[in-house]
């Protein structure tokens, strides 16, 4: 049963960690594709670039950490399980 809970536990880890790393995709993608574009017709302001960056770059960031700290909670966890 320890086995079987561990490989669930790997699982869950590497799809935190995929979920972090498409989160980085997606606020990548987002910035290259809709706000860099938007800057360009309506030349905002240097503080309005950095606060709207900020804005998109700040929570997808924040998600990759989290994601990525469950992840390896998670697998220290299904090891703690193998090695006890």
């Amino acid at each position: 049963m320890v086995i079987f809970g561990a490989l669930i536990a790997l699982g869950a880890a590497i799809a935190f960690v995929v979920v972090g790393a498409l989160s980085l995709f997606g606020g990548a993608r987002a910035a290259q594709e809709q706000v860099v574009p938007g800057f360009r017709s309506d030349r905002p302001g240097p503080l309005e670039r950095a606060l709207t960056l900020l804005g998109i770059w700040g929570p997808v960031l924040l998600i990759a950490a989290l994601c990525l700290l469950a992840g390896i909670q998670i697998l220290r966890v299904a090891l703690g399980a193998f090695f006890s």
